[in-house]
């Protein structure tokens, strides 16, 4: 049986850079790195009790600008747009559904990225 996510990785072309960026950019703490020779191959910072991991393009045999998984959880939504936006990000309008708001943005590599906060109570 299924029983959590262990992680989801998102595709580079240049993992340390995107690594690097996610670290630099939202404060993600990446702590697991894999290199062969001198090209780090992958890397993974724990979020919540889930796993964000940056891995390269040739690992996952998809293109880097592919993904579109992720959705990290917010406390206030507008606030996080604000301060992306502060960062020189483009990020979408924020979309009211009845359990959650969302609004997404692209990663250097052209990952979609979403941030989303709960509205269930």
């Amino acid at each position: 049986m299924i029983k959590d996510i262990a992680f989801t990785a998102y595709p580079a072309k240049d993992v340390r850079a995107l690594r690097d960026w996610y670290a630099n950019t939202l404060g993600l703490q990446f702590g697991a790195p894999w290199e062969e020779g001198d090209k780090l191959q992958y890397d993974e910072a724990a979020v919540g009790t889930g796993t964000f991991s940056v891995m390269t393009a040739d690992w996952m045999e998809v293109a880097p600008g592919s993904a579109s998984a992720v959705a990290f959880e917010v406390d206030d939504i507008d606030e996080q747009k604000s301060w992306l936006e502060g960062k020189h990000i483009e990020v979408s309008d924020v979309y009211d559904t009845p359990v959650c708001r969302v609004a997404t943005f692209r990663d250097p590599e052209g990952n979609k990225v979403t941030i989303h906060q709960s509205t269930r109570h």
